[in-house]
């Protein structure tokens, strides 16, 4: 019986660790098999498994995943793919301005005005390196750093920022491609998340898209 026992747990332990876990597929046909572990700063943060162990934390950025097939499936989660036709959807009809926003920029004004209510979106291309020579695209850096001396100190460095009006509070823009609710009318400003900007270099392309009112 204390055999049996024993055996009962090893095999309850060993179909514990063999079931699935979640799945990641990314853009470039890559499978990684694990957990899901958050999704911050449009970067997703997924445990790898092997042999049903955690072997590594991987920080995958949202333009790199093609979708991931919970366990059990989660319903309402989409692909990076399923949600940029949704954004495209909704920029459809609306005004377009396109800004050069140089790496060495704190703040660029738009030339665009907006009222409270109004919704705009987002599309950045472009990257932009910060110091000792690190490369960023427009969400920032991976390994977040906080710095009072940032504009969001809680928020990666050179990632592409936004505020309305000369003395608005600055608000994170990177990634999110969703519309954005303003609650201030005012003059529409973009720039960079960082504490000093002599030594940065390259340029983001910022694309707008707002309704006129």
């Amino acid at each position: 019986m204390k055999y049996k026992l024993i055996l009962l747990v090893f095999s309850t332990a060993f179909l514990y660790t063999a079931l699935p876990g979640d799945t990641l597929y990314t853009v470039d046909n890559q499978v990684f098999e694990g957990e899901f572990v958050a999704y911050r700063y449009e970067t997703v943060y997924f445990n790898v498994y092997e042999f049903g162990k955690v072997t590594d934390t991987k920080r995958f950025p949202l333009f790199r995943v093609h979708k991931i097939v919970f366990n059990p499936r989660q319903e309402g989660v989409e692909s990076s793919y399923e949600l940029e036709t949704k954004y495209k959807n909704l920029r459809r009809g609306k005004r377009v301005i396109r800004v050069t926003l140089n790496g060495d920029q704190d703040w660029k004004d738009t030339g665009i005005n907006l009222r409270d209510d109004q919704d705009i979106l987002f599309s950045i291309t472009g990257s932009i390196t910060i110091e000792k020579d690190q490369k960023v695209l427009h969400y920032g850096e991976l390994d977040v750093k906080w710095n009072k001396n940032k504009q969001l100190p809680t928020q990666p460095t050179g990632a592409v920022i936004a505020r309305i009006g000369e003395d608005g509070s600055p608000f994170y823009v990177g990634d999110n491609k969703a519309p954005i609710k303003i609650k201030k009318t005012g003059r529409l400003y973009i720039g960079i998340n960082d504490h000093k900007f002599e030594d940065n270099e390259g340029e983001f392309t910022v694309t707008i898209y707002y309704k006129k009112q």
